[in-house]
């Protein structure tokens, strides 16, 4: 078959994917019209993340400025409260450093290596912060609805340990998930692709993304329906030694929490989800492809992030 690009004055990188695309006789403009809008997706989809990682890394080195200072000179009825705090900060500060540090090193290489520690921080980051949200919520629910085995039971050694052991599970998982992400995206120590592990690890990956979603979200519902309970019982058997400003207070953060924790489940869902469909991207037939390329003008409009092997 004659190759249709042969006679075009500039070649594109990105004539292999339209090769069979003959049912054109404008196809030199074309490839170099499709060239020119991969080139601004990428600079769009470096610059923004990136600008986003600069601020986040300065907002979290701000809070932790704050709140490390204070957290020292707490006593460890306190220090109960904000162990889980302080993890959270610095967990999403070393994420955002590397991560950002990660984006940059992309534009240099694409080893396995490259993608492994990508999707190992990011991975790290997300499920010591989906711990870390557990935590505290259910450290709130003790000190609120059992305050004596809260203070009794609960010391600040176990919240540390609990911190630990937060930390070594999502380490675990994020060694996992991560492995078979980077295996997806490049060439590893074994194969990944569709005749292979793909199938079955994006299944996997499909359940263990809606496990790490489910568990923090039922926790938080759970703990804010409960305290919700609790004061309306309160009220209505007249008991008021619990502190209203206390509960009250306690119900806000919780209530904050799991809107934030919202927010961060959909900006994770995404991309998540994202990955585990990529067999249906890869599986587009060659007239999706060249249909894309022969409506310039739509292809213009919305662009085709097309994956390079």
């Amino acid at each position: 078959m004659a190759n249709i690009f042969e006679n075009c004055s500039y070649h594109s990188p990105y004539e292999p994917y339209y090769l069979n695309c003959t049912n054109t006789t404008n196809q030199c403009t074309l490839v170099q019209d499709v060239e020119t809008i991969e080139s601004i997706i990428f600079w769009i989809d470096f610059l923004i993340p990136c600008t986003l990682f600069v601020v986040a890394c300065f907002l979290n080195a701000y809070y932790l400025s704050i709140l490390v200072p204070e957290f020292t000179e707490m006593n460890d009825i306190t220090k109960k409260q904000y162990i889980f705090m302080v993890s959270r900060a610095i967990s999403a500060l070393t994420a955002c450093v590397i991560m950002l540090a990660l984006r940059i090193l992309q534009l240099i290489t694409s080893s396995f290596t490259i993608y492994f520690l990508f999707f190992l921080i990011d991975d790290l980051s997300f499920y010591s912060l989906l711990g870390s949200y557990v935590g505290s919520a259910i450290l709130l629910y003790l000190a609120t609805i059992r305050p004596i085995l809260y203070s009794n039971r609960i010391s600040v050694r176990t919240v540390y340990k609990f911190a630990i052991a937060n930390l070594i599970t999502s380490v675990v998982l994020a060694i996992t998930t991560a492995m078979f992400q980077a295996a997806d995206l490049s060439d590893g120590p074994f194969q990944c692709d569709l005749k292979h592990c793909q199938p079955i690890t994006n299944m996997i990956m499909l359940v263990l993304i809606l496990t790490s979603f489910l568990i923090p979200i039922v926790t938080l519902s759970f703990v804010l329906v409960t305290l919700c309970f609790y004061k309306n019982r309160s009220e209505s058997i007249g008991d008021f030694t619990t502190d209203n400003s206390v509960s009250k207070s306690a119900r806000t953060r919780l209530a904050w929490t799991l809107f934030t924790f919202t927010l961060i489940t959909l900006t994770e869902a995404i991309p998540s989800f994202y990955l585990v469909g990529t067999s249906i991207g890869q599986l587009l037939s060659t007239w999706i492809l060249c249909a894309h390329c022969y409506s310039i003008p739509e292809y213009e409009k919305f662009g085709y992030n097309i994956q390079k092997s």
